[in-house]
């Protein structure tokens, strides 16, 4: 591993759009010393090569075709990795410009893994609604994950669960810090763009995690409950100030929650049907 370098890991399908907004945020990072790695799915049929093409000469990007799905797709990326340290994001994800900066000076204090802060944002009311729910997650280690550690820590606790579909990033989180690795959070945001977000497509995904759900339920039993609670979150109580002044928001995130609780347990009893 190269001291010092960081191994942005971006999976992809159907992404250049996204990647005309998130490559250029790498490119004003304070810290340049990374290489980006985007493992794009064989089934993409967009103009993702082309809008790479652009930023050759601008940034170190290693083009795999090796993603199957957002688990593997990060653990056969991060298998090409040459850095000390991993940044795992998602396509549709752009970086403030001090992010990597401040995750070096982090590990250079003892760190292993680090949670970075999320601000979604978006078109539509529904959109809204989804990024006035995540604004409560901000600082709570039961929501957020670690997306930034160092090589050595990925690979002793396994990368991620390639059978993982829901939430393999909060396994991998679960594992970092069951091994007993130093955790710790920057200030520095990732803003996460949601698009226009439907209901009926919200439900859509929820169905379809429900579906896997057991895969994560059987490998974290403890967690799985508290993630299975939609809409009692102790976040929701701790930020009830945010919730009572913006009555809409909050209206709009609790029909929201309880849809997406019966869309959930709808797929998981459809999967153990099946099974």
């Amino acid at each position: 591993m190269i001291k010092n370098l960081i191994s942005i890991i971006v999976p992809v399908l159907n992404a250049g759009s996204h990647l005309e907004t998130l490559l250029p945020s790498l490119v004003k990072q304070n810290y340049q010393n990374f290489e980006v790695i985007i493992n794009d799915d064989k089934r993409t049929d967009d103009q993702t090569e082309k809008i790479i093409a652009k930023f050759k000469d601008k940034l170190h990007i290693v083009f795999l075709k090796e993603n199957i799905s957002m688990a593997q797709g990060r653990k056969s990326g991060a298998g090409c990795a040459r850095g000390e340290y991993q940044l795992h994001l998602d396509a549709d994800m752009t970086l403030s410009s001090g992010v990597l900066d401040d995750c070096i000076k982090m590990m250079e204090m003892g760190y292993d893994a680090l949670v970075i802060p999320e601000i979604s944002y978006g078109e539509g009311f529904w959109t809204k609604v989804k990024a006035f729910e995540r604004s409560m997650y901000v600082g709570d280690d039961i929501i957020e994950s670690v997306r930034f550690l160092r090589s050595s820590v990925y690979s002793k606790v396994g990368g991620h669960n390639e059978r993982m579909v829901l939430s393999e990033d909060k396994d991998l989180d679960l594992r970092v810090r069951a091994a007993g690795f130093m955790v710790g959070r920057i200030s520095n945001p990732i803003y996460h763009n949601e698009g226009r977000l439907s209901l009926k497509k919200d439900l859509k995904k929820k169905f379809f995690y429900g579906k896997t759900a057991h895969v994560f339920m059987a490998k974290n039993p403890k967690h799985a409950f508290i993630q299975a609670n939609l809409i009692f979150r102790p976040a929701y109580f701790r930020n009830w100030r945010k919730i009572v002044a913006n009555p809409v928001l909050s209206l709009g995130m609790f029909v929201m929650k309880i849809l997406e609780t019966f869309a959930a347990l709808t797929g998981f009893i459809v999967a153990q049907v099946a099974n």
